[in-house]
């Protein structure tokens, strides 16, 4: 859990200030928007892979996991964190991407380990 949640830190922070320059996304350019978009649903899919692969039984149990640092984490973007310029929903749309992708990622890594189980 707690390496799929360092992974998504990392490379949402790599991919918003480092390959996007910290630009705000809501009111931007298509680019921008969509840059963003892939930001959250890479970080997410390998996050979550990372956990699934982590509890190779248990895939999406170990990605949903790491919905709980993810949700403490969005409550401070969506109430305490002053800086975004975006409106509520914008973020929580943001966030919601995140999560579900994080999952998605955890269901990947376990289709992943049992195909690799049926053909050993």
């Amino acid at each position: 859990m707690v390496i799929g949640y360092v992974t998504i830190v990392i490379l949402t922070s790599l991919g918003f200030n480092g390959a996007l320059g910290g630009r705000p996304l809501y009111g931007g350019s298509l680019f921008d928007l969509g840059g963003g978009m892939m930001v959250a649903i890479i970080s997410g899919l390998v996050g979550g892979s990372i956990a699934g692969f982590v509890g190779a039984a248990r895939g999406i149990l170990n990605a949903a996991l790491v919905l709980v640092p993810l949700t403490g984490d969005t409550i401070y973007v969506l109430f305490f964190f002053k800086k975004s310029t975006a409106p509520f929903w914008f973020d929580a749309l943001a966030s919601g991407t995140l999560m579900v992708c994080t999952v998605l990622g955890g269901l990947l890594s376990e289709r992943v380990g049992r195909l690799r189980k049926s053909m050993a």
